[in-house]
């Protein structure tokens, strides 16, 4: 088990634990009590890490914030390179209009892992959260992105596909770092969902199966979100 303690991190913890390879979904988070490893940077939260057999298939994630333990599907790192570029090459998503709707986009990307049977998970920050794209500087109230597990030397790091704000796929703590590094951004909360969850209005929800009436909304909100995106282009160009 490794401890490794996070700069800046709103949990009180985050727990990582592989589950046995019978009855996944009622497998329960354990207390690790040997600590082998720590940083020793100062933060209010941290996380730990069960080093699992390469036979495991699936890890648990924890957040304290909404008191949710989360199953995801374990990939390689290249395992997890090619699914990124999947979910990039998606023609039904809009990665190129980061100007809203990362809700739908990430519900789409769920979708896509479902079909390559991935459990993937849902990562939502909330906050102040202001980033530079093509469109210039957006502030956005929250962002989401889905949520994988990726095993390198032996090590589960949590690890977020999010095609809008980057070209790889990156560990959770990059991917908020984008989002707070600038002074004037402000964090919230941050927190877990599976991936069934459409929005931060079920942040505390147990949901079990997509809905479809958000399934449809999705559709409309990539679309539109898109079609944004192509007028606003279309009207610099015309400058």
């Amino acid at each position: 088990m490794i401890k490794a303690v996070l700069t800046g991190l709103f949990f009180t913890s985050l727990t990582i634990q592989a589950l046995p390879a019978s009855d996944l979904l009622s497998s329960q988070i354990k207390t690790f009590n040997q600590i082998v490893k720590n940083t020793g940077i100062p933060a209010t939260g941290s996380f730990c890490v069960e080093n699992i057999g390469d036979t495991s298939k699936t890890a648990r994630a924890y957040s304290a914030e909404n008191k949710k333990s989360i199953e995801l599907t374990v990939l390689s790192s290249d395992e997890a390179m090619e699914i990124f570029q999947a979910l990039k090459d998606d023609e039904e998503n809009s990665f190129d209009s980061p100007l809203d709707a990362c809700f739908a986009r990430a519900h789409r990307m769920a979708q896509v892992m479902d079909e390559r049977d991935i459990i993937s998970g849902k990562a939502f920050v909330e906050g102040e959260l202001f980033v530079d794209t093509k469109f210039g500087e957006l502030g956005w109230s929250y962002h989401a992105a889905s949520l994988v597990m990726v095993k390198h030397k032996g090590v589960l790091t949590p690890t977020i596909m999010d095609p809008t704000l980057f070209d790889r796929p990156v560990s959770y703590e990059e991917w908020k770092k984008l989002l707070i590094q600038k002074p004037k951004s402000k964090l919230k909360s941050e927190y877990f969902t599976k991936r069934f969850n459409y929005d931060i209005r079920e942040k505390n929800a147990d949901t079990v199966q997509y809905d479809e009436e958000q399934l449809e909304d999705m559709k409309i909100k990539i679309k539109e979100n898109a079609r944004m995106g192509y007028m606003i282009e279309l009207m610099e160009k015309k400058k």
